[in-house]
């Protein structure tokens, strides 16, 4: 019962005002953090002839973009020195109506979900997390607004281990600049999705430094273990620099991917970020994201190619609202696709 209150207190506490941390003593420390997200995506609709064939060039970003962020941190002293420590995220997607937003266990998903422990040599953790090459393709995840960005590098949620994905066991360390991080997927088995970028090992290295003057460099190397028949390894290699000095954000990244999209099939990728805080809660954010793929006996062709332009202004450290359009570069006859339109969302956010 007392422990119960005691996260009664901690949850009243982080939402009437809005505070981080909730609860710390000598020897534990629990934050709790979340977001409210209210968005809404405008482009051109899809439209179907009689036969149901689209007919028309249309934008794949509709409709509404709404979600609630909930996450807690823990950390505890095992003794002078060693701590253990765990993380917990679930975002819960408030799209459609009551009925089936209560109905639909697709709108319930865990982000993270990982524990560990950690000392002065670094942290080593096991669950759902971040693979080591996240540590760079997060450099140019920076949309203003969600939905944007992240699209060219290949670095994506439960795609080998190169972003969020469970099953990670991942080591962790800074030291005077330098930040290296290790991880390894193991194999998902059948408790899995059944597709192989899901439920297959992989293995992958990131290491950065930091100068003292705000310029950050990078590089990481990835293997997705593909255990098909016939099937090569997925592998992705990421180069990457940033500039963060509070006011000024630049970030460039690139990406050379060996059968990583499928066997056979390898891509490069670009990903640019540029952006400028104002002192008064004005901020300015452009994205450049640009994916090229090459199969043997075929022409190359570009996957993805697009820019944002996007404006926010933060009425304090908590309340935001944002506005960004994205210009959408691939031409359909080029790309062979329809969804070459472009759009834009406007939404509200509140970080707690």
């Amino acid at each position: 019962m007392k422990k119960l209150t005691v996260v009664a207190l901690a949850l009243t506490a982080a939402f009437q005002a809005q505070a981080v941390e909730v609860y710390k003593n000598d020897s534990t420390l629990l934050d709790l953090y979340g977001r409210i997200y209210a968005g809404q995506f405008f482009g051109e609709k899809k439209e179907l002839d009689a036969n149901g064939d689209i007919k028309n060039e249309y934008s794949d970003k509709q409709g509404a973009n709404q979600f609630v962020r909930l996450g807690a941190k823990v950390e505890s002293e095992i003794n002078p020195g060693l701590k253990a420590l765990a993380q917990y995220e679930l975002q819960l997607y408030i799209n459609d109506s009551e009925k089936t937003v209560s109905e639909n266990s697709d709108n319930l998903r865990t982000r993270l979900a990982f524990a560990g422990v950690g000392a002065n040599w670094g942290n080593v953790t096991f669950g759902r997390q971040q693979g080591a090459p996240g540590m760079l393709a997060n450099w140019t995840d920076v949309s203003l607004s969600d939905g944007y960005g992240n699209d060219a590098l290949g670095a994506k949620t439960d795609t080998f281990a190169t972003n969020r994905a469970g099953s990670v066991l991942k080591y962790s360390g800074l030291f005077n600049g330098f930040q290296v991080d290790t991880s390894y997927k193991f194999d998902g088995g059948d408790t899995e999705e059944t597709t192989s970028k899901d439920s297959d090992a992989a293995y992958g290295a990131a290491v950065s430094y930091t100068f003292p003057f705000n310029l950050a460099l990078g590089t990481a190397y990835n293997v997705g273990i593909r255990d098909k028949s016939g099937e090569e390894d997925a592998k992705l290699w990421l180069l990457s620099a940033k500039y963060d000095n509070k006011a000024v954000y630049a970030a460039l990244s690139y990406a050379d991917g060996t059968d990583f999209l499928a066997t056979g099939k390898d891509h490069t990728g670009w990903e640019a970020a540029l952006g400028y805080n104002f002192e008064s809660g004005f901020g300015l954010m452009a994205l450049w994201n640009k994916q090229t793929v090459e199969q043997s006996g075929k022409s190359d062709y570009d996957s993805i190619d697009y820019y944002t332009l996007g404006a926010q202004y933060k009425f304090n450290k908590n309340l935001r609202v944002i506005g960004e359009y994205r210009i959408n570069n691939l031409d359909s006859q080029d790309s062979g696709k329809l969804n070459t339109k472009d759009d834009f969302q406007l939404a509200a956010r509140y970080d707690f």
